[in-house]
């Protein structure tokens, strides 16, 4: 099995870059484990010192988001702050944002970011995660249905996703411009890569490469032992996707919403309603994969020239032999869900009046809704068409 090797590329000569503390930025990218990994490295802070990195949030908060909001809105004092605060200690600095991955590809910010490292006495590095593409939109889209960004079908996001499409998704990051072409690679990270070209240390790790642990990858990336004894994450890190019947139900509840004209940004919690309604109901399904072989083989094909050209200057080798769990993936049979009958069907429908119904609550809250709403989750989980009002 291939490991992740970087190809050499020029280092800046010079001996303030020799001597400076390393400045490390793990930018996801979504779906790539990223909670995940934020977990243990926050449990192992300990250790990781030990090992000479800092993984320290900003004061007062639990995470290192806010600082790539900043970085978008052109906001430089709290990323500042944070290199400021952790300078001449003789230790590396670690920060962990899947957000970061736009700020980044943005030459502006990234050129303003390297100069303001090293007058802090950093030399500024970047680590990405890449998911091969047809595992990367298969879990965007269960993602962005799950916290209702859109109604469409899997084939007609897949179409949006070639054609460099989103859906759902804002153009713009704060003043940022968002990059579009996200699953091909070779367009879309072409400014870091240009960077890449005149010095800037920049890893792509292949997620999951050989079944490993995405932060064990990282780590032997940025240079520490993964054989350790590292302590493990937290449940509460485990960032499940949606089963068949979860993402046909999320869909239909998307539709709903925008019916009624409630914009998924006004809905708090999002991301857990239909997780925490698969629980609720006991529905312990099949993970959804919406490629049929025919969908796969056009748009591996698709992907194909950018992916090698991409394998050949980072890795310095072919694409397949970074990702060799592509060729499963080709022959994987597509996994979804329909209604068996019209009784399935009606109670489907039910629960996704249900749960709109609950989610119109939460952005109107009334009195009563605290006994109404308890009352009717109960007979939607005994008998869910009793409670439709369509």
């Amino acid at each position: 099995m291939a490991r992740v090797l970087n190809k050499s590329h020029p280092k800046e000569p010079t001996s303030a870059a020799e001597m400076a503390a390393r400045l490390i930025l793990h930018a996801g990218t979504h779906k790539t484990a990223s909670t995940y990994i934020q977990d243990r490295l926050f449990l192992n802070r300990r250790q990781l010192s030990n090992q000479g990195f800092v993984y320290d949030y900003p004061a007062g908060t639990k995470t290192f988001k806010l600082l790539a909001r900043d970085l978008c809105k052109g906001n430089w004092q709290s990323i500042q702050q944070h290199i400021a605060s952790h300078k001449n200690k003789g230790k590396n600095l670690l920060i962990s944002a899947e957000q970061l991955a736009v700020p980044l590809n943005n030459p502006k910010t990234l050129r303003t970011l390297r100069k303001l490292a090293r007058r802090e006495g950093f030399e500024l590095e970047v680590l990405i995660f890449i998911r091969t593409q047809l595992d990367y939109i298969n879990s965007r889209y269960a993602y962005s249905l799950r916290r209702f960004y859109h109604s469409q079908t899997f084939d007609e996001f897949l179409e949006a996703a070639i054609t460099g499409r989103l859906p759902g998704e804002s153009l713009k990051r704060g003043r940022i411009q968002k990059r579009d072409h996200l699953f091909d690679f070779w367009s879309y990270f072409q400014p870091l890569l240009q960077a890449r070209r005149k010095g800037l240390p920049l890893t792509f790790i292949p997620f999951r490469q050989g079944n490993r642990d995405p932060f064990d990858q990282l780590l032997e990336a940025i240079g520490v032992p993964s054989n350790l004894a590292w302590t493990p994450a937290s449940q509460r890190s485990h960032n499940r996707s949606p089963g068949i019947r979860g993402v046909w139900l999320s869909r239909l509840v998307s539709r709903r919403l925008q019916d009624q004209g409630i914009s998924h940004h006004s809905i708090e919690g999002s991301s857990k309603i239909i997780l925490k309604e698969e629980i609720w109901r006991g529905w312990h399904d099949a993970a959804f994969w919406g490629f049929n072989r025919r969908l796969a083989r056009s748009t591996h094909a698709h992907f194909r020239a950018h992916n090698q050209r991409f394998a050949k200057e980072v890795w310095g080798c072919r694409w397949d032999k970074m990702f060799p769990q592509d060729q499963q993936l080709l022959e994987r049979k597509r996994c979804t869900f329909r209604p068996s009958s019209l009784k399935e069907e009606l109670k489907m429908h039910a629960i996704a009046d249900h749960l709109v119904r609950m989610i119109d609550h939460r952005c109107h809250p009334q009195p009563w809704h605290l006994f109404s709403d308890n009352a009717e989750k109960l007979l939607s989980k005994l008998h869910p068409t009793l409670i439709s009002t369509h």
